[in-house]
């Protein structure tokens, strides 16, 4: 099975809050994250089909300075352990927080 990734993956753990467009939110933590996606594990019960679009707040620093970010992403894959993500764009917080790891 070939990797069809573009982006090297991080194994980072951040809570993420999934809002659908029809408005129905899901709360997960990321496994991992990338340039171009990242993986949520959230409820078993949640299947959602692939390519549905959503907003997912991330909040990639907590405490005192609590940072959270809004992506736009669509789901492209869905299995027992959660949903996988394709970004369709980032905003620069994102950016710096992701290229940080990559120096």
């Amino acid at each position: 099975m070939s990797d069809r990734r573009n982006y090297e993956r991080h194994l980072i753990r951040k809570f993420a809050l999934l809002k659908l467009t029809n408005g129905d939110t899901f709360k997960g933590q990321t496994r991992d994250m990338s340039m171009g996606g990242a993986f949520v594990e959230c409820d078993s019960a949640i299947s959602l089909a692939e390519g549905t679009e959503c907003t997912i707040y991330l909040t990639l620093r907590e405490g005192e300075e609590e940072l959270v970010t809004e992506i736009y992403g669509s789901i492209c894959r869905s299995d027992s352990q959660g949903l996988g993500f394709n970004f369709l764009k980032i905003n620069s917080t994102y950016y710096q927080f992701m290229n940080a790891l990559y120096e």
